[in-house]
């Protein structure tokens, strides 16, 4: 595959839950940023206890600045873990 159809992605943030994860994707899809996550259901682990170590938010590079700007209104996620920090403009 040829590098033009790569695309320039950052992992933005982590959130707690796979139910904090969609919702952050939700948030941002619906203020015209695409994001994605890599949670999935993590059924069965420890005796049928669900396992969550947390999830990744991720979205386009060019993006990420607009990403946290907007995340930053939202009470519950202004402490969240491992933070990009995007690049000085």
């Amino acid at each position: 595959m040829s590098d033009e159809y790569e695309i320039d992605e950052v992992r933005l943030c982590d959130v707690a839950n796979e139910m904090e994860a969609a919702l952050v994707v939700s948030l941002l899809d619906g203020d015209g940023i695409p994001a994605r996550s890599d949670a999935t259901q993590a059924g069965g682990v420890f005796g049928g206890l669900p396992f969550e170590s947390g999830h990744g938010i991720y979205v386009r590079t060019a993006h990420a600045r607009k990403a946290l700007e907007i995340l930053s209104h939202y009470p519950h996620f202004q402490d969240l873990k491992n933070v990009h920090e995007p690049a000085g403009d």
